[in-house]
């Protein structure tokens, strides 16, 4: 808990330093396994939020929808309540901070279209809000336009990582000009592949696997088991029994050299 209000204390003092006296937040309504909305209600004056589902197929399950939500910095009440979602959050869907000088339904409507995808020609949800993701994607998934888009209304990103440190991306920022459209993301067969080993290691570290000496800490736990997934999949390892298997044993057969890198 002291980690994030120490996090979420550095947040506002970016922003503020931004000239905002507001941030952003997503909110993983899945992660939480409640619904934030019933709570979003309470609030005088009414607090700014949308449902990033808006106008997609999605739209039907407002319960399991991301929220994008704008914490006025002013309200006690709301930066309260920001803290207070942090710390129950942080467990199952660490909340992924912007800083924002866009207005709030122009910012809500280009993240909407972000997170409409396609791949082999069929759309699908793109879950870039996911904290324990979010580095990936500008390192393993997304090409440079690709990041653009993503990186197009944020002056910054911010999250905790796994060991609870606090991260930073910058983005872009400016104000939107006149008619400025977002392009859709469309994934290639490699950026997919990249994705789906992503959510295997996520999946694979629900349960601690590797004697704590082999890894310094958790996101280099992480780091090792992408990449030794990443070549499963050059392996042809195509079922997560046997792609499971072989990670642990090439990541085990690897631990010296895991060590001297780390």
């Amino acid at each position: 808990m002291e980690k994030i209000k120490i996090w979420l204390n550095k947040i506002q003092l970016t922003g503020r330093n931004a000239g905002h006296n507001y941030i952003d937040v997503i909110i993983d309504q899945c992660g939480v396994n409640f619904s934030v909305i019933p709570a979003l209600s309470g609030f005088s004056p009414a607090i700014k939020w949308q449902s990033l589902y808006q106008g997609l197929p999605e739209d039907i399950y407002p319960e399991d929808a991301p929220l994008l939500v704008r914490i006025e910095l002013d309200d006690a009440q709301q930066v309260q309540w920001l803290y207070a979602l942090a710390c129950e959050a942080s467990a199952t869907a660490p909340l992924l901070v912007l800083g924002s000088s866009w207005p709030f339904d122009t910012l809500a409507k280009w993240l909407t279209q972000c997170i409409d995808v396609q791949h082999e020609g069929r759309s699908g949800i793109f879950r870039f809000w996911d904290t324990r993701l979010f580095s990936y994607l500008f390192t393993h998934v997304l090409n440079d336009e690709q990041q653009r888009q993503l990186h197009r209304p944020a002056l910054f990103w911010s999250w905790l990582d796994r060991d609870e440190k606090p991260a930073l991306l910058y983005g872009n920022g400016a104000k939107p000009t006149k008619n400025e459209t977002c392009e859709k993301i469309i994934l290639n067969d490699k950026q997919f592949e990249n994705l789906m080993c992503l959510s295997d290691v996520k999946q694979l570290l629900i349960y601690p696997l590797f004697p704590e000496s082999l890894f310094t800490n958790k996101e280099k736990e992480f780091s090792a088991c992408f990449e030794a997934m990443l070549a499963a999949t050059k392996e042809g390892l195509l079922f997560n029994g046997e792609r499971n298997e072989w990670v642990m044993k090439y990541l085990n057969s690897s631990s010296g050299k895991l060590n001297d890198d780390i």
